[in-house]
Parts: structure tokens; C-alpha cells; sequence
């Protein structure tokens, strides 16, 4: 098989319509016609179009990829589910992730730690809130469990939830409705924080 013409699919995009007599063959990537050297004339077998099919649909599940970590950190798995949504096969997401991350745009680890460390410092997190959302995010337990024993020690749990429940202990009061004390334990609880951590807390603002 022979290809006999190669045009411009898009003014707007870099790709390339291959064509065999009047068979489109297949549209390729810019990226992908210099790397492979296509040109009007080549002879091209099934096993070298495959191989070419292969490495341009690397290089556009590449790109998106790329479009997802531009806009922020991904956890692999948490970009595995993305790409896949995105039709990709699973063996050329499971190529793109490991070229990213041999090239240091993933590491579960430390997006783990900055994420922990985010949850707790802005985001005002309890440790459950925080495990709970990483562990939709692919990690494992293990992993979660580690990064939070490291970062999140008891004390500062109870600095945190200290501060949260004082705040939130003004405001119920100025309101004067019923229940003010089940609803601060709820917020707390809702916030990620353990009945251990809250209750003392809850029992030192809510006794006259």
C-alpha cells in the first residue's frame, strides 16, 4: 500500500488526512508526520500503520492530559478516570501516564502531602473530610492514612477544631434558636473532625 496524498485537515488545527488512491487512510497529528517522516509515495504496510495509529494516539491523549494538569494537580488515578471519559484506549493511558510521570508531572506523594496540607491550612479540614476526598480521588488508604499521621498530628486537630467551633459557637448564640449545641457537633462532624477531637472541645464552650 502506497500513500498518495497527504492534505491538511483543518486550517485551524495541525492535522493531516493520509490517503491510499481514495481511501482516507488515517488523520495524523502534525507531531506524528515529521516523527515518522510521511510523505507522498511511502509504501506503508498494515504493521507500520498500526504503529503509527499507536504513537499519534499517544501523542493526542498526551495533549489532554496535559490540558487537565494546566489547570491543576491530578492524582494518576484521578486522570486515568478523565482520560479514559475521554475514549482513550487503556493501554495508551497507561503509556502517557507512565511518560508523565517519568517526566515529573505526576507524583501522587507529593500532590498528597500539598492537598493535606491545603485541606488542613485553608480549607480548615477535619482528618475524615480529608481521607474521605482523597480516597475519591484513587488513593489508597494506606497512603491516606500515612499522609495524615505525618501531617495532621492530634494536636493540631485540635487547634484547628478549636478555632472552627469557637467561631461557630459566637455565631449560634447571637442566633438564639433551639438545638445550638447538637448543631455546632454537627458542623464539626461535617468538617471531618472525630467525636474524640470534638467532644471535649463542645463540652469546654457549650458548659456555663
Amino acid at each position: 500500500m502506497q500513500i498518495t496524498k497527504i492534505e491538511r485537515a483543518s486550517k485551524n488545527k495541525p492535522l493531516y488526512h493520509l490517503y491510499a488512491e481514495d481511501l482516507l487512510l488515517m488523520t495524523v497529528k502534525e507531531e506524528t508526520l515529521l516523527h515518522f517522516r510521511l510523505q507522498k509515495g511511502m509504501d506503508v504496510s498494515d504493521a507500520f500503520l498500526q504503529e503509527i495509529h499507536t504513537f499519534d494516539q499517544l501523542q493526542r491523549c498526551l495533549e489532554q492530559a496535559y490540558r487537565f494538569l494546566s489547570r491543576r494537580g491530578h492524582f494518576q488515578k484521578e486522570l486515568q478516570r478523565k482520560l479514559k471519559v475521554k475514549g482513550y484506549d487503556p493501554g495508551i493511558i497507561n503509556k502517557a501516564l507512565q511518560h508523565l510521570e517519568d517526566k515529573g508531572y505526576l507524583n501522587d506523594v507529593q500532590l498528597m502531602v500539598q492537598f493535606v496540607q491545603d485541606a488542613i491550612h485553608l480549607k480548615r479540614y477535619g482528618p475524615n473530610l480529608i481521607k474521605s476526598k482523597l480516597f475519591e480521588r484513587g488513593l489508597p488508604d494506606s497512603a491516606i492514612d500515612q499522609a495524615l499521621e505525618e501531617n495532621y498530628p492530634p494536636e493540631l486537630q485540635r487547634q484547628v477544631c478549636q478555632e472552627l467551633a469557637s467561631k461557630k459557637w459566637a455565631s449560634l448564640k447571637k442566633s438564639a434558636k433551639p438545638n445550638i449545641r447538637q448543631k455546632l457537633v454537627a458542623f464539626l462532624q461535617q468538617r471531618g473532625f472525630t467525636w474524640e477531637t470534638i467532644q471535649p472541645i463542645v463540652e469546654d464552650l457549650t458548659t456555663d
